[in-house]
């Protein structure tokens, strides 16, 4: 993918989750309706799997926090891995944080957990392609892995997609191998 693609998929998804999180700040019953609910989903509300990525309950400046980081994270993504794999890095990573959500943080949402999958995908692709990287910044794959397995020990919900992104990320770079 060139570099001076537009980072198409980024944009919307972040556009359609400020939207959702600028929306539920006017809309009540928007985040009990989207966020993780164990008693919801065990009544067959499947897509608590997945909403609770589009609205960021934190303060402005943790949601803003959250968004730059998607953002910064995501245009390399996509560059990298192109529109399909972003959505793959993004959506699956954010699953399994929310699967992670619900079982040590059973009621919340965020999309910081499918930014973890964007992250976990970026790290391999430092460790396997990113030799026209300097080592100053290739340094962060193994890193941020690691954090990945510490984060997973200690019970938080971004190890595990982050560590996911780093699976499928791998998957994928092995796939397109050249």
């Amino acid at each position: 993918m060139s570099d001076a693609t537009l980072p198409v998929v980024t944009i919307v998804v972040l556009v359609i989750t400020v939207f959702v999180t600028a929306l539920h700040a006017v809309v009540p019953g928007l985040l009990p309706a989207l966020r993780r609910n164990p008693d919801a989903l065990s009544m067959g509300e499947w897509w608590r799997l997945f909403t609770p990525l589009f609205v960021q309950a934190d303060p402005w400046w943790a949601t803003l926090s959250v968004f730059v980081g998607i953002f910064v994270v995501g245009v390399a993504v996509e560059r990298t891995y192109g529109h399909r794999d972003w959505l793959a890095l993004y959506f699956g990573g954010g699953v399994v944080g929310e699967l992670a959500g619900y079982a040590w943080q059973p009621h919340g949402s965020g999309a910081s957990v499918a930014g973890a999958g964007l992250l976990g995908g970026l790290c391999v692709w430092l460790l396997w392609r990113g030799n026209s990287v300097p080592l100053g910044v290739r340094i962060w794959g193994p890193i941020w892995l690691a954090v990945g397995v510490l984060l997973t020990l200690l019970h938080d919900i971004h190890g595990p997609p982050l560590l996911f992104g780093a699976c499928l990320g791998a998957v994928l770079l092995w796939r397109d191998r050249s």
